[in-house]
């Protein structure tokens, strides 16, 4: 029979292991530990990835070496310790030599005495902790101002993180950018599947906005950290009081030019009926003048012949005679 001080050890370690290895699939934080567990295991690159450690309320356990990092890649094989410790951190990093993708990577922590404060070590996949750093040389650039002056149009761009290799293929991160106005604690989403540029259209050029962009692998769902923040405002750009007597005097000019078109327009249509009138009037006149000279000929014809006729029948009545 065991003593009742070793149950309620055994019992103690049991139930710190289960509230300590309650991670989540962000950086497999413990929700309250009270014996030694993980805080994270991260990958940034896909090549390399670190685990973190806590001692928990086991202060005894704090000191560097009190605590040991084992890990192994297959269920069978033997546990191997950490290849390289950074003790100031409590971390292990585990570099190209000792990473190995798409295969299950199990890790637990002993104690200097060889003590394990998890009965079941925890195990993941390296491509599914990765999580990018953030992007890098966020800059925006002016498209266009509306009409009226009161929204504009900005491009967006960016670089890819230094330790994301994307130009080889290793790795392809998609992006999510958010953007916000000032102190405003609404942020607008918009994903980017490919590329490192988007367009942001009708901000209001009385606000200021604030604009961060994070990665992700494409083929998985957990983001990186946030890039550090740019704002955007156009400044000095004169606003819509200013623009509005502008967009007035060119609209007057505008309906000015138009209604001269019109009157130009009509006085040439105008033209052209007076000279086609006066060109009819003048046909007519001549069409009528034509008509009196030979209505003058036949008319002088006509006599001529009468005189004639007459002076034929005075002859014949007298050699009658």
């Amino acid at each position: 029979m065991w003593s009742s001080p070793l149950c309620t050890l055994l019992l103690a370690a049991s139930l710190g292991w289960l509230s300590a290895f309650l991670m989540d699939d962000d950086h497999m934080t413990s929700s309250a530990p009270s014996s030694p567990h993980f805080t994270a295991c991260v990958s940034r690159d896909q090549a390399t990835f670190r685990c973190w450690w806590s001692e928990g309320s086991f202060h005894n356990l704090s000191q560097p070496g009190a605590l040991r990092v084992f890990y192994r890649y297959k269920k069978n094989s033997p546990w191997k310790e950490c290849p390289e410790y950074i003790h100031s951190n409590k971390e292990c990093f585990f570099d190209s030599n000792h990473t190995t993708i798409w295969t299950s990577c199990c890790v637990q922590l002993r104690s200097h005495d060889n003590v394990t404060y998890f009965n079941t070590e925890h195990c993941f996949s390296v491509e599914n902790i990765v999580r990018p750093d953030p992007p890098v040389a966020v800059n925006w650039t002016l498209l266009g101002v509306s009409p009226y002056g009161l929204h504009y149009d900005v491009i967006v761009t960016w670089d890819p993180p230094a330790s994301a290799d994307v130009s080889m293929g290793w790795m392809s991160l998609a992006y999510e950018v958010q953007y916000r106005r000032w102190n405003s604690s609404e942020w607008t989403v918009v994903e980017v599947q490919g590329g490192t540029q988007q367009t942001l259209y009708g901000l209001n050029v009385e606000e200021e906005y604030e604009v961060h962009i994070r990665s992700r692998m494409k083929a998985f769902t957990k983001f990186g950290g946030y890039s550090d923040s740019i704002f955007i405002q156009l400044a000095n750009y004169p606003g819509r009081e200013s623009i509005f007597p502008v967009a007035l005097v060119l609209g007057i000019l505008a309906v000015v030019i138009l209604l001269m078109l019109l009157l130009f327009s009509q006085q040439q249509r105008c033209e052209h009926t007076r000279m086609h009138t006066n060109a009819h009037t003048h046909t007519h006149t001549r069409a009528c003048a034509q008509t009196h000279i030979t209505t003058g000929v036949h008319t002088c014809t006509h006599t001529n012949t009468q005189k004639h006729h007459a002076l034929h029948t005075d002859t014949q009545t007298h050699k009658h005679t």
